[in-house]
């Protein structure tokens, strides 16, 4: 099997960024509603290049998957649809964790394999909301400090 790569996100990988943030909503997340437009999608992913860290995973050129990442943060981490228990969000966890001390993330509270993905990737829960987000559903946060 190829290796996997990791490598920053350019402009000219926005538009990608953006779909597969649509394909994984879609598949994984159907409790979630459509709050934008894929244009808005990609004004807003391409706002990260700037002010944070999109890591793409992918293999012989082929987009799997993305994590966005700000200081002390993981904002957001979305696979194609098909790449879901192959290892490549541990891949990008890991190397937030490798370049970050503490990662905090919100992970919707319906979303129960993500929780349990960032269970096994040594996340603790530090607190729940009841909805007081964008898409207002209720939410955990959770948080990873690198052991001393």
């Amino acid at each position: 099997m190829d290796t996997i790569t990791l490598r920053p996100a350019s402009i000219d990988d926005i538009v990608d960024v953006a779909g597969i943030f649509a394909r994984s909503r879609a598949a994984a997340l159907p409790f979630l509603p459509v709050l934008h437009s894929g244009a808005e999608d990609i004004e807003f992913f391409g706002g990260y290049l700037d002010g944070g860290l999109i890591t793409l995973a992918e293999r012989v050129g082929v987009k799997l998957g993305f994590l966005v990442e700000t200081p002390g943060w993981i904002e957001h981490l979305y696979l194609e649809p098909a790449q879901r228990g192959q290892g490549v969000g541990k891949l990008l966890v890991d190397a937030a964790k490798h370049r970050q001390d503490h990662l905090q993330l919100w992970c919707f509270a319906d979303n129960l394999a993500g929780r349990a993905f960032y269970v096994r990737q040594g996340f603790t829960e530090i607190r729940r909301t009841d909805g007081d987000n964008e898409a207002g559903l209720p939410d955990i946060l959770f948080g990873w400090q690198r052991p001393a």
